[in-house]
């Protein structure tokens, strides 16, 4: 063997055998922020401001040019026999039913070009406790659970004979919370 090789085979287990690693660790955080503001969504929608567009339908259905009383209870836009109203947590909700488009002498009215009807709501199914134009509901205080405001309504010609036609109406909401 040539000093070369002697050398070589004399170094070569210094070399394979490693110095010690020395390992560390350093530990930081990360900031995670989320701020939410108190908001209310109405019949299942994600809409928290804004205009809700239509929250529901009244129709009373065809009837002859005199009639009595014809009553009828609000659908919810997506189903449902009252508009439902989900909030926060802790908020106090209500909704102010406005005016339609045709009232006269705070009486709401269903109108066909000049022709009208007068025609009421309600709060309870009785027919007993009108929401007179204006009128604010409380709804109470939101919880995990959506709020309901079901919705009644009456007409009668009031023996008068209307003429025929298609009677519609429009009637404004606001949610307040």
């Amino acid at each position: 063997m040539s000093r070369k090789s002697i050398l070589a085979a004399v170094l070569m287990p210094g070399l394979l055998i490693s110095s010690p690693a020395f390992a560390g660790s350093v530990n930081g955080t990360i900031g995670v922020t989320l701020t939410v503001s108190p908001a209310c969504a109405v019949n299942g929608g994600t809409t928290t401001s804004g205009a809700l567009g239509q929250v529901g339908s009244i129709d009373f259905g065809a009837q002859p040019g005199i009639f009595g009383d014809v009553d009828a209870t609000l659908v919810a836009t997506g189903g449902g026999s009252a508009i439902s109203i989900l909030c926060s947590p802790g908020l106090t909700p209500s909704m102010t039913i406005g005016a339609g488009a045709h009232d006269s002498a705070n009486v709401r009215h269903l109108a066909a070009g000049s022709d009208e009807v007068a025609y009421r709501l309600y709060t309870d199914a009785n027919r007993t406790s009108e929401i007179t134009i204006g009128e604010q509901i409380s709804l109470g205080t939101a919880g995990s659970s959506a709020l309901t405001l079901p919705i009644y309504a009456r007409v009668n010609s009031a023996s008068a004979a209307l003429p025929g036609g298609t009677y519609t109406d429009s009637v404004q909401v606001t949610l307040s919370w």
